[in-house]
């Protein structure tokens, strides 16, 4: 079963999102299906550059101010948290481009190891309030997927992915997705947020089951195909 999932590592709720996928199919047990994840690309702030702005300082002058802004990471922090995720905004997040950590996620893609490399970047923004277009941060994240430093170097040192990400960022507009997390399960049916576990697992057995062969009929019973049954 393919799981294509649009999300920007520094959208808080695409990293609950992610774990609450993960959680839905160990809820699942032995019901749960072989899954091939893929991650693309979405630009939460398509406007930011490599120039670093306070985390604190951006959301107030987007979202209204430095109270809006504080109530409003602390219900998300709080949220993470009972999730087992130690999200922490007191870090000195900023606001920068994720252009680099999505032609990093491509390459991991390419490597076969975006979990690990997509966890890493989740987690040196939000847990250590690292700069998402510093390229030594980068290198570290993508040392968690076994990516050398001096491959990393040589991506950012060129245009090598830019075109790909780019062309998954007009997927994702041409799909009409304007928020994330957005997982789209077997090209079918899209669920967007950070749903509870529950909600992922019943689309996930909904799917597997129109997946599942149709039971093979012994001489009493009748066969059924697409258009019908014969017996």
């Amino acid at each position: 079963m393919r799981i294509d999932i649009w999300s920007d590592v520094v959208c808080p709720w695409c990293w609950i999102g992610k774990h609450r996928f993960q959680r839905a199919l160990e809820l699942m047990g032995d019901k749960a299906p072989q899954v091939e994840v893929r991650w693309h690309p979405f630009l939460l702030d398509p406007d930011a550059d490599t120039t670093p702005v306070p985390l604190r300082e951006a959301y107030a002058a987007k979202f209204g101010g430095a109270e809006r802004t504080a109530q409003m990471l602390a219900q998300t922090q709080s949220t993470a948290r009972a999730e087992g995720l130690p999200m922490d905004f007191d870090r000195g997040q900023v606001r920068v481009t994720t252009l680099p950590a999505h032609r990093l996620l491509w390459l991991a893609g390419r490597e076969g190891v975006q979990e690990a490399v997509g966890e890493a970047l989740f987690r040196a923004h939000f847990e250590q309030g690292h700069n998402l277009a510093d390229p030594e941060v980068l290198a570290a994240a993508a040392a968690a997927g076994g990516i050398a430093a001096a491959r990393v170097e040589t991506l950012l040192a060129s245009d090598e992915g830019l075109a790909e990400v780019r062309a998954g960022l007009g997927q994702a507009q041409a799909l009409g997705i304007q928020s994330v997390p957005t997982f789209v399960i077997n090209g079918r049916y899209a669920v967007q947020g950070a749903q509870p576990p529950e909600v992922f697992a019943q689309v996930l057995e909904k799917v597997a089951a129109e997946l599942a062969p149709a039971p093979v009929a012994g001489n009493d019973e009748p066969a059924c195909g697409a258009d019908g049954c014969s017996v």
